[in-house]
């Protein structure tokens, strides 16, 4: 049966990631769509766009939220934490069994994560696209990734579409898998990483077969984490080994922003 408090909560929870990040990242498009518009054809103001932009942040999320609500209880996956916060039980019994596997594999995968960006992609990608990624991230801050990624795209990929293409495998073969699972996982992180793409684009990277492939890749790394964390521990589990993430790479965003 679906939990609305949930469902309540996960929505108030992701308004501050929002808030917080949606604004800098349409401002730094700001060029891009005062080109992109048609000669003698006025845009909206930045007031209205990032009003727009913001609203359209919220309506997202809700429809996500409202997905993972509804189909998660018929296919066994949860938000313990989140569950109890909202029905008064005792906390710590639902967040310290999350603890030691997110913290291991959050701080272990980011470092994983960190070392094929700067090894293997970084050095491979042209100049200005390095640059406008590392602004864009330098921009938001350490609190802006830690809220929009480790919450927001959370409710958004692993609570909203990995448990709806679970519930549509569940329908064609009658059961819940561990192949379903491991298949709503890798496509999950797939399009997890395809959304990357827009606002990078929109902000000047160039649209090049390796960095498609560097946003797919690493992107899809990290969802085979959250989505194994979601599926054996619960939502929380994928939040905090995804903000682990931004913690770790971090510093290594802002020694390599000082350097150029």
């Amino acid at each position: 049966m679906a939990n609305w408090l949930v469902f309540l909560c996960l929505f108030v929870v992701s308004i501050p990631g929002i808030v917080v990040t949606v604004p800098g990242a349409i401002t730094s498009m700001e060029a891009r769509i005062k080109e992109s518009a048609p000669p003698g054809k006025k845009i909206p103001s930045m007031r209205v766009i990032l009003t727009l932009g913001i609203l359209q942040s919220l309506v997202l999320v809700l429809i996500a939220d409202a997905a993972g609500t509804i189909t998660t209880p018929s296919i066994g996956f949860s938000a313990p934490f989140f569950e109890a916060l909202v029905t008064g039980e005792h906390i710590w019994n639902s967040l310290q069994p999350q603890l030691l596997p997110s913290f291991v594999l959050g701080i272990g995968g980011g470092a994983l994560f960190v070392a094929l960006y700067y090894l293997v992609f970084r050095p491979r990608l042209d100049d200005e696209t390095v640059k406008v990624m590392e602004k864009l991230r330098m921009d938001l801050g350490l609190s802006g990734r830690i809220l929009y990624g480790g919450i927001v795209e959370e409710v958004l990929t692993r609570w909203g579409l990995q448990s709806v293409v679970i519930w549509v495998g569940s329908l064609i073969t009658g059961v819940v898998t561990p192949a379903t699972i491991w298949g709503s996982i890798i496509i999950a992180g797939i399009l997890f990483g395809l959304g990357h793409l827009p606002s990078y684009l929109g902000a000047g990277c160039r649209k090049t077969p390796l960095f498609i492939a560097f946003e797919i890749t690493l992107n899809l790394l990290a969802s085979l984490i959250f989505g194994w964390l979601f599926w054996n521990y619960g939502l929380l589990a994928s939040m905090i080994a995804h903000a682990l993430f931004h913690v770790v790479w971090y510093p290594f965003d802002v020694r390599t922003y000082k350097e150029r």
